[in-house]
């Protein structure tokens, strides 16, 4: 495998989880690992900057801090729909998380 091609992490794709970085920004995890995530948002999010996100999992929420390492617009189009939407996929990479959200990050990556 090529060096640019090797994750240091497993990535999983953990079925359609809700994000969200505040009560107005709702989101899409794409794929996670114990490293960072790829999630799909409303709105761009800041090169550099830290966030926390609140990922939905069974009957839990996990508080993860992140920095948001790139943030790129992605038109939508919907089957049958009139208009497409712009969203925005951003690849976040986890800090300092405490280790109750090290252990809730690991029990979902397992069970997918």
């Amino acid at each position: 495998m090529p060096p640019h091609d090797r994750r240091r992490a497993e990535r999983v794709r953990p079925g359609p989880l809700r994000v969200r970085l505040h009560r107005t920004c709702e989101g899409t995890v794409l794929d996670i690992s114990e490293l960072g995530a790829f999630v799909q948002l409303p709105t761009a999010q800041k090169t550099e900057k830290q966030i926390v996100l609140y990922l939905e999992w069974k009957y839990e929420t996990v508080q993860l801090r992140a920095l948001v390492v790139r943030s790129i617009p992605h038109r939508v189009v919907l089957r049958n729909a009139v208009l497409a939407r712009t969203e925005y996929l951003v690849a976040l990479e986890f800090r300092d998380l405490p280790q109750d959200a090290a252990a809730a990050l690991r029990r979902i990556i397992q069970s997918s």
